[in-house]
């Protein structure tokens, strides 16, 4: 079990690595994506299904990894708001999206450096 927590922990931190490129290379990409959060129920349903799978992943395994108390509250937060997001209808969690993506969109390359450190800092609790 331990194995499968591990990797869906590493799978998350080399995809906010990767975002974080993508985002210099092909910005027009990136935007993209983030304007596809919470554009459908079945969207919105997806996205929270994967926090808590990632969420629970991390407060499983955080007792196991570099940083404990870190990757502990950070699943936590995860799983909490995640769930709060599943208790709301879809349509708000979309006029949130909308008001909130301007400003990721608008502070991309800071919000990706964000990605780089936060990826790190999930690979390192697994591997270091």
């Amino acid at each position: 079990m331990n194995w499968i927590l591990s990797f869906i922990i590493l799978l998350t931190g080399h995809f906010l690595i990767g975002f974080c490129f993508v985002s210099f290379i092909k910005p027009e990409a990136t935007k993209h994506f983030l304007r596809q959060f919470a554009s459908s129920a079945k969207a919105h349903y997806i996205e929270q299904l994967i926090r808590i799978v990632i969420g629970i992943s991390l407060v499983l395994n955080a007792s196991q990894m570099q940083l404990m108390n870190f990757h502990l509250v950070l699943g936590w937060l995860i799983v909490i708001t995640s769930l709060g997001l599943l208790g709301i209808p879809w349509r708000w969690h979309k006029k949130f999206a909308d008001k909130v993506n301007p400003w990721v969109i608008r502070l991309l390359p800071l919000y990706a450096i964000g990605c780089l450190m936060l990826g790190s800092i999930l690979i390192y609790g697994v591997l270091g």
